[in-house]
C-alpha cells in the first residue's frame, strides 16, 4: 500500500482533489452550454 492513506473510494486525497477539479469544470461547462442553448431557443421561439 502507498504511503498516503486511501479513502473508501480508493482514491488518495490528492487524486480526489484532482478528480473534483475536473468534475467541476465539466459540470460548469455543461451548465454554460445548456444556458446558451436555452437562450438561443428562446430567441427563436419564446415560450411566454
Amino acid at each position: 500500500m502507498s504511503e498516503e492513506s486511501r479513502s473508501g473510494t480508493g482514491l488518495t486525497s490528492r487524486e480526489a482533489k484532482e478528480f473534483h477539479k475536473y468534475f467541476m469544470q465539466g459540470t460548469l461547462g455543461f451548465i454554460a452550454l445548456t444556458l446558451v442553448a436555452h437562450i438561443l431557443i428562446w430567441m427563436w421561439r419564446p415560450w411566454f
